[in-house]
């Protein structure tokens, strides 16, 4: 009978995966089996062993008796008794343990350093591979299974509407297996086989090495095991050695078919095999849900939404609670007191001690803003003792850890877990990666410039180009929510910012000043992971609060910081050639962070919440307060939303940006590098340089066509779509045509482009490691051409076109908004500067920037049902027989090459054939 049972079982998984697409389910494989019958001994109501008469033997196809199974065993007391023998693990279930709800939290405890598999990763509800969720055991004859309770809808329990939501939304199946033993005589509790439930591939990552690698890579429950299970009184947590393998390992193979081609892990012993660490929780839930506060649009919080159908009147049945700490007053009459429990974060051992202070400071800012809200020390900081008998990745303990993966990925990340029912944080793990804060010299190490096919657009945050692209960044968002690329671009501002200062002779790079640096850096970085563990998102608009003036101020940035919140991508603070330095990172809290935590931890009266919470929403008007977050920030309409910009003069802060760069490159021809030092010192820094060029471009290039988007409700006195002011936008695009598109633009001396040699160890590194991204040389006109061509391409997209003509409509009568028109002729007058010329050659780079925007217009004439309106076609039709004119006539004159005559020749036969082609209408 458990052979029978097994089988049937393991179809009933495999039919269901089919089904469900649930990874987890492979758990269900060899569920049956069972302890040794051989075993005798009667457990005493205690659970101790007795020299009474052994049981009788079970009935064939039944479970053993409950002491047969525990004969020998460890016991340990917690939220489930756990019985532990050699390899097997059972967990005792009251009755009143199965249909209950409890917390699975599952985390990443060794990984394998790259693709996403890193040690220390808290999964969340957004989790690639699996998630935290509520859990409940069920049972089902002789067979137990582990439900994920389906929490996506909402109704009273016992009602008609509670009925039609248990009838239309389906649970899932964690894992299952057969119960391990009959009830216990007295206390009626059941054993069940954790192995069973656990030794599977309950977070697909079997999928994710498969795809991820192009390998065949499956779990291998033989090889794995239960490492280690502890019980306390509110949870057991356990964790698991898992076993991955591939028999075989697929090659690329030459002359294949185009797409992705099976690749390896980089840093494994035998790529055939590798084991994850998996710590799984299983915790009780607070017995009364802490009541859930409304979210409101206009303060940036994560969110736990439901579906509630309980009243059908409602305008939609989605529901959106912020998710928070449950954070309560000792005593609640007290205008300061300290809570019942704090907000605690634990500094894992991990952390290399020098380092300590600095996350510490970070985590404490944010005490103030409780402060200001009737908390005394409501975020507390701990150190894990060296032999602490905890591991901080237990569910409950948030905690701050680092890890040592083989590459920077992330720089740093803040995950938190919620109780679906309330938007309760339970848990938070904030991670470091110590390639982006180890020190000066490894933060100069990284090799950004050998990569040359740079993602500009999305380096510049232009808007995506095609629906397709939209498509993929709301996948990716929906994927993770919580996503956070901060301590990774801030990083690399640092060593922009440290290249700078260096080549002024500012900053020496070995002294304790720029030591300091690094550990504000860490400061930084480290409030705002915090603020997201917190439950506050991103807010990209706070960087327009302050002046250029107050940000040239040291001691104003030292107090105030650079901007409105911590949770800002703020750019660093560094001065014009000649100026006095600023203070250059965010280690304060700003306005809107005070402002957000009043919203969500402010003590309120349940009668009273609505209204006060109202109150404070209302504030959003206040020019301190500004926010807009992530979606603001990719769909590439809100100029505002922006990353690494700062001030309340967008165009001006680009321009700052280009003046500083092009002072590095006139310092860096003639740096002299110390006899220990090589080339790639030079190539690192003009790679920043050109990445932050791109930044300043894109920042301008975002004010052309712009909409302020703002989340005002009514009575604020503000409309909440504003197109960015006419004179503004014409500022944006002069400063994109004289410093982007010109030909005197970005430019880079022959003497420093010869210098520009890589790191050779580097390079042979990335060569025998498989890169196949890897450059000798460093093109420095083909990575500025991209820039150009990407700055081009939205300038005359069909995106911005379509919002400069509907901005039309939106101004009052007698405003001048930029017009479409402006923006056409003024990019091709920079473009072709080169034909006012009386004579002269024109230079290989301007022409391949030409050769873009001839094929760009070629192109927009050729597809005519692409274009939004019918003016954006007229204008580039006539914009078009007016530039065909001035080409055939400049092909002619003297002076040109062989090559520059051509490209005109050709120019204008690829305009003429265009502007001849007959117009295919839509449906003809």
């Amino acid at each position: 009978m458990t052979t029978a049972f097994s089988v049937k079982a393991a179809v009933l998984a495999a039919a269901t995966l089919l089904l469900h697409g649930c990874a987890g389910l492979q758990a269900t494989l060899g569920a049956g089996a069972t302890a040794s019958a051989t075993a005798a001994a009667a457990a005493t109501p205690g659970g101790g062993a007795s020299a009474a008469r052994p049981p009788a033997p079970p009935a064939p196809g039944q479970p053993p008796a409950f002491a047969t199974v525990v004969k020998d065993a460890k016991k340990t007391d917690g939220l489930f008794t756990v019985w532990q023998k050699d390899d097997k693990v059972w967990l005792e279930l009251k009755p009143e343990d199965f249909g209950k709800p409890f917390f699975l939290s599952p985390k990443i405890s060794q990984g394998i350093g790259e693709a996403g598999l890193f040690g220390g990763t808290m999964i969340g509800r957004w989790g690639q591979w699996g998630r935290s969720q509520l859990v409940q055991w069920k049972k089902l004859h002789s067979h137990v299974q582990l439900l994920a309770i389906n929490t996506e809808a909402v109704a009273p329990a016992g009602t008609p509407e509670g009925h039609a939501v248990r009838a239309g939304f389906s649970p899932s199946l964690v894992g299952s297996t057969a119960l391990a033993s009959a009830p216990h005589p007295e206390r009626k509790t059941v054993l069940v086989e954790a192995n069973g439930l656990l030794l599977g591939d309950l977070l697909g990552l079997g999928i994710h090495l498969q795809r991820t690698y192009r390998q065949g890579y499956a779990f291998d429950g033989r090889h794995s095991s239960i490492a280690s299970v502890r019980a306390k009184p509110d949870a057991v947590l356990f964790e698991v050695s898992a076993h991955y393998a591939t028999a075989s390992i697929g090659q690329a193979m030459p002359g294949g078919p185009p797409g992705p081609v099976p690749t390896t892990p980089g840093g494994l012993p035998d790529v055939r095999s590798l084991f994850l660490g998996l710590h799984y929780s299983i915790s009780a839930l607070p017995e009364q849900p802490m009541a859930a506060r409304k979210a409101d649009a206009r303060v940036g919080y994560f969110t736990t939404n439901t579906l509630d159908f309980s009243d059908d009147l409602q305008r939609t049945p989605r529901q959106r609670f912020v998710n928070r700490w449950r954070l309560e007053k000792k005593d609640p009459s007290a205008a300061l007191s300290e809570p019942v429990k704090p907000i605690t974060y634990w500094l894992d051992r991990t952390i290399p001690v020098k380092y300590r202070e600095a996350i510490t400071k970070g985590i404490l800012a944010w005490n103030p803003a409780f402060e200001k809200i009737g908390f005394k020390d409501a975020v507390v900081v701990k150190v894990q003792p060296d032999n602490a008998d905890f591991d901080t990745l237990d569910v409950g303990v948030a905690s701050v850890r680092w890890m040592t993966n083989r590459d920077a990925q992330f720089g740093a990340i803040g995950p938190s877990q919620v109780d679906p029912r309330s938007g309760e944080i339970l848990d938070a793990d904030i991670s470091f990666e110590s390639l982006s804060a180890r020190g000066l010299r490894a933060l100069r190490s990284q090799v950004l410039a050998a990569k040359v096919a740079v993602d500009w657009p999305a380096l510049m945050q232009l808007p995506p180009s095609s629906d397709e692209r939209l498509a993929e960044l709301m996948a990716r968002r929906a994927a993770d929510p919580q996503a956070c690329e901060h301590a990774e671009s801030a990083a690399e501002q640092l060593s922009y910012a440290l290249d700078v200062l260096e080549a002024r002779g500012e900053l020496n790079p070995d002294s304790p000043e720029a030591q300091q640096w690094v550990l504000d850096y860490l400061t930084d970085t480290t409030m705002h992971e915090v603020g997201h563990t917190l439950g506050l998102r991103h807010n990209f608009r706070s960087s327009r609060i302050y002046t250029d003036r107050q940000m040239s101020d040291p001691d104003f940035t030292r107090n105030n910081g650079l901007a409105g919140s911590v949770m800002e991508y703020a750019a660093i603070n560094l001065p014009r050639p000649g100026e006095r330095p600023a203070y250059a990172w965010q280690t304060t809290l700003g306005p809107y962070d005070y402002w957000a935590i009043e919203y969500g931890y402010k003590p309120i009266a349940a009668g009273q919440e609505a209204v006060e919470l109202q109150r404070i929403a209302a504030r959003s008007a206040e020019p301190q307060l500004a926010y807009g977050t992530d979606e603001d920030n990719f769909l590439g309409i809100d100029p505002e939303s922006l990353h690494f910009d700062l001030g309340d003069d967008p165009v001006a802060f680009a321009g700052k940006r280009l003046d500083i760069m092009t002072d590095l490159l006139r310092r860096l021809e003639t740096r002299v590098l110390k006899p220990e030092a090589d080339y790639g010192v030079l190539r690192r820094a003009v790679s920043y340089a050109m990445r932050d060029a791109a930044r300043a471009a894109g920042i301008a290039a975002r004010q052309i066509g712009g909409l302020r988007t703002l989340r005002d409700h009514p009575g604020t006195g503000r409309d909440p779509l504003q197109p960015v002011a006419g004179e503004q936008q014409r500022r944006a695009l002069e400063l994109l045509a004289r410093r982007v598109l010109s030909t005197e633009a970005l430019a880079v001396s022959p003497a420093l482009q010869r210098k520009l040699a890589p790191d050779f160890s580097e390079r042979g590194d990335a060569l025998f490691a498989g890169s196949v991204n890897v450059a000798t040389d460093f093109p420095v006109a083909a990575v500025l051409l991209e820039l150009q061509r990407a700055v081009l391409g939205h300038l005359m997209s069909d995106s911005v076109a379509q919002r400069l003509l509907d901005s039309q409509a939106k101004l009052d009568r007698g405003t001048r908004g930029l017009s479409l028109a402006e923006v056409y002729e003024r990019v091709s007058t920079e473009v072709w500067a080169d034909l006012d010329s009386r004579g002269g050659d024109i230079a290989a780079p301007r022409r391949e920037l030409q050769r873009e925007h001839i094929n760009r217009l070629a192109a927009q004439l050729l597809r005519p049902a692409a274009l939004p309106r019918a003016d954006a076609r007229s204008l580039l039709r006539s914009g078009a027989q007016a530039l065909a004119s001035r080409l055939e006539g400049a092909s002619r004159r003297k002076g040109l090459s062989a090559e520059a005559r051509a490209h005109l020749q050709d120019s204008v036969q690829t305009l003429k054939a265009a502007l001849a082609a007959p117009l295919v209408r839509a449906g003809a």
